[in-house]
């Protein structure tokens, strides 16, 4: 009799302890995470200009994410190289290329000695179309994709950005949707490799914006242009025949009121933050050189800052009159380069040249085979990177660390050339000073052999006219949270963009992406 008894107590001690923990739920509902995370990315977002045209901005865009919101000030990226598809996947991934895969939006790949591009497929069966952009290559899990692992795929995750490598990059491996806009005819187009493609409303807006598209296609007349596939050959034959005249629509201003409106309809359409299992938008905006000049004229970068405020005004009110403010985050913030304009220091009587990547790669061989005996040891290069042949240099049964070496040893030599790396070295070496060069180099995609030129020269490939483009990194950028439970403070610490998806699972209360190695902001 007294089992039973026992038995009964404690069935009365556990509904009393059930019932504590519904009071203690519904007495903090505020703690609850978000219901939708809207991840803004500003391609080439500078806090110089985003400070000095601040009179110019309305009260519902940057100026209340300024005030209202939790501004690092001091944010970087660390790693070099920076471009678009790097730098939206560090923050997608909470970490470096060295880690995550993803170093540029092109390099050579060593199956086929070809140009490839960061989102190309070459071997999966899983998407339907021969070119179609993937994240085959990014090789550990993104924000979104751990908000999918742990909502059972429950979450939605969706990127609207403005090239297939940052829509792509952001969205991860299990998103539900990536859409970015067509250089050549302004219309929203996607990845078949996700669920959601060009069917339903995403074809239906594409109906209804023909005005805006136009807009978008007359900004700046048709041009030359070489097309980009992930089987390019290195040669001036093959480069040549890819060039076209193609329609190319102008990054312009109102391009991010197109991406706005877009993303607005995303959230609608799907139903973002619609239940109480928290979704993700990723948004990219473009704040480069809008007007393919100098941008040097300060009207230009007004103009251009001015129509960004609008676009994320827009983009933040829709988005919290649907929501409601207190369940969304907001997260802004840069790639973190600047691509700077082509100077001609020879005019001004500073110290400048040209390092012609073709003729130092045929130096080196012509070096090497001097050697070692005659061979084609050099089997690729791009920008300022030089991949040797290894099948070679293993048959001829030579120490590849060596042939490294020795390859450093002439190419420093060359005019323009301040240091050579090898992938050796900069696998290996403990230099606190390479630590960027490091971290933005990944063993296998990048090259055997990296160039860093002289200040005021650049690289030149007289083969298929291509020239790495100038990039500033020496300026300051914000990472901005705003909404939810988030209070106003300015913070000046230095904190970097791989801190972003920490901090956005530590408020989902989720696992971090899986290669993340910084703590969360805070």
């Amino acid at each position: 009799m007294n089992r039973y008894f026992y038995i009964l107590f404690i069935s009365l001690l556990a509904a009393a302890e059930a019932d504590a923990q519904n009071v203690a739920v519904q007495g903090t509902k505020n703690d609850a995470p978000s219901k939708l995370v809207v991840n803004i990315v500003v391609d080439q977002l500078r806090s110089d200009y985003l400070n000095h045209n601040m009179s110019r901005y309305g009260a519902n865009g940057f100026r209340k994410l300024l005030t209202q919101g939790m501004v690092f000030e001091n944010a970087g990226v660390p790693f070099l190289p920076v471009d678009i598809a790097s730098a939206t996947a560090a923050i997608s991934t909470a970490t470096t290329p060295r880690y995550n895969g993803i170093p540029s939006e092109e390099w050579m790949s060593r199956k086929t000695a070809r140009k490839t591009s960061c989102t190309a497929d070459q071997v999966s069966l899983l998407t339907p179309r021969a070119n179609d952009p993937t994240p085959v290559n990014l090789l550990v899990s993104t924000l979104g994709d751990e908000m999918k692992i742990a909502s059972q795929h429950g979450s939605k995750v969706f990127s609207v950005a403005l090239t297939a490598d940052a829509a792509v990059m952001l969205a991860g491996h299990c998103a539900d949707g990536a859409f970015w806009i067509d250089p050549q005819s302004a219309q929203w187009t996607a990845s078949n490799f996700y669920q959601k493609r060009l069917t339903d409303w995403p074809a239906d807006f594409n109906r209804q914006q023909t005005a805006q598209r136009k807009k978008l296609l007359s900004a700046q007349p048709a041009k030359t242009v070489s097309k980009k596939t992930s089987g390019q050959r290195n040669d001036a034959k093959k480069d040549s025949s890819r060039q076209v005249k193609q329609t190319v629509y102008a990054k312009s201003p109102s391009v991010n009121k197109y991406i706005t409106d877009f993303a607005l309809k995303c959230v609608e359409a799907e139903n973002l933050g619609g239940d109480n299992v928290p979704d993700l938008l990723n948004v990219m905006y473009y704040a480069g050189d809008c007007h393919a000049s100098t941008f040097t004229n300060q009207a230009q970068i007004a103009e251009t800052y001015k129509e960004i405020d609008n676009a994320i005004a827009s983009l933040v009110s829709g988005i919290e009159q649907r929501v409601g403010k207190s369940n969304v985050l907001f997260v802004v913030t840069s790639t973190g380069y600047y691509e700077e304009p082509v100077v001609d220091y020879s005019q001004y009587n500073i110290p400048s040249g040209t390092v012609y990547i073709n003729r130092t790669a045929n130096l080196l061989n012509m070096y090497l085979s001097a050697i070692y005996g005659q061979a084609h040891y050099v089997e690729a290069f791009k920008d300022n990177q030089i991949y040797l042949d290894h099948k070679l240099i293993e048959r001829k049964r030579l120490h590849l660390k060596e042939v490294l070496e020795r390859s450093k040893e002439m190419l420093v030599m060359s005019d323009g050339v301040s240091d050579a790396y090898t992938s050796f070295g900069l696998h290996s070496s403990p230099d606190a000073e390479m630590l960027k060069i490091k971290n933005g180099f990944n063993i296998d995609v990048c090259g055997d052999l990296v160039l860093s030129v002289s200040p005021g020269w650049n690289i030149y490939n007289e083969e298929t006219h291509e020239q790495q483009k100038a990039k500033s990194y020496g300026f300051q950028f914000p990472i901005i949270l705003y909404g939810a439970d988030v209070k106003h403070a300015v913070v000046t610490s230095p904190v970097t963009v791989e801190q972003i998806s920490p901090t956005v699972s530590k408020h989902l209360r989720i696992r971090a992406p899986n290669a993340a190695r910084k703590q969360s902001l805070y």
